[in-house]
């Protein structure tokens, strides 16, 4: 895997230091997993805004009337079930 040199405030680095002690890992690894967790949480976003820009161009559930119908009559039954 190949090296990569980054700068950390001293208040990150001790956090980061103090993570990679309390579970017995390297710096690096808990560095590399922040920065997985972080494109992971970029491309849900992605992914989250292309689903809603297909929502509001394509109204697959029928529009806002036909959503407000659905959830009324959701929120009935749930409603029953108790």
């Amino acid at each position: 895997m190949p090296a990569v040199s980054c700068y950390l405030n001293e208040k990150v680095l001790n956090a980061v230091r103090a993570k990679a002690r309390a579970e017995n890992l390297p710096v690096s690894r808990i560095i590399s997993q922040a920065v997985e967790i972080s494109l992971g949480l970029e491309q849900r976003k992605e992914a989250r805004a292309r689903v809603l820009e297909n929502f509001r161009k394509k109204k697959p559930l029928g529009g806002m009337e036909e959503w407000n119908e659905l959830h009324k009559e959701r929120t009935e039954a749930d409603v029953c079930r108790r």
